[in-house]
């Protein structure tokens, strides 16, 4: 289990703070409320269980801040919206490139998946499917670094074209275009004659 692989790391990270702040195993267990000998069991990685509470309360008594994240899975159940943009997308730029779906990170360990992965002549470009905009700073970061793992040439983010994804784009217009082609007739025609579309790009789809 991906558990019992990082465990070890997690253990390392606990010891190595708390020898960088000069503290002892029992003055952690003092802080934390627990024993020195549980300190030492941990950080030997010998203890297996612990809750993400302990963890969190023996990190910043360390100076460590935890974190927690899901990462989505290839194979996991699709939200209907997001696989009917999907098609409608491959629809839309006919047969000039392959097409895989749901391509995994290829980093040891990694959850991760790119929801399509278009391969033409010389290009790799990452597709990542959005139906609603949440945190568009956020989303576009994760789709920035699959795409940098998968070791794509391009990303291009599909967004359903509702109202709102329309106007939260819209807000953010002027800071986009600095990174991204927002012009989704321009890219779909490139794409759809097997060419790059010269920039990663935005796609809003109705």
């Amino acid at each position: 289990m991906r558990w019992a692989r990082i465990w070890p790391e997690v253990a390392a990270e606990l010891r190595e703070a708390r020898l960088a702040l000069g503290l002892t195993q029992s003055q952690v267990a003092s802080a934390i409320g627990t024993s020195r000998s549980r300190i030492g069991r941990i950080e030997q990685a010998k203890i297996r269980r612990a809750s993400v509470e302990y963890l969190v309360r023996h990190g910043a008594v360390v100076g460590l801040r935890g974190s927690f994240k899901y990462y989505p899975v290839g194979g996991a159940i699709r939200d209907a919206a997001q696989a009917r943009y999907i098609a409608r997308f491959l629809e839309r730029i006919g047969h000039a490139w392959q097409v895989k779906l749901e391509v995994p990170v290829p980093i040891p360990g990694d959850l991760r998946a790119a929801d399509v992965l278009l391969t033409g002549v010389g290009w790799r470009i990452v597709v990542e499917v959005i139906t609603r905009l949440r945190d568009l700073q956020a989303q576009i970061r994760a789709a920035q670094l699959k795409q940098r793992d998968i070791g794509a040439d391009r990303l291009i983010i599909v967004i359903a074209g509702t109202h709102a994804n329309r106007a939260a784009m819209a807000s953010a217009r002027s800071t986009l275009l600095a990174t991204f082609e927002l012009d989704t007739r321009r890219v779909l025609a490139a794409l759809a004659n097997g060419d790059d579309p010269g920039r990663d790009s935005f796609i809003a789809l109705d």
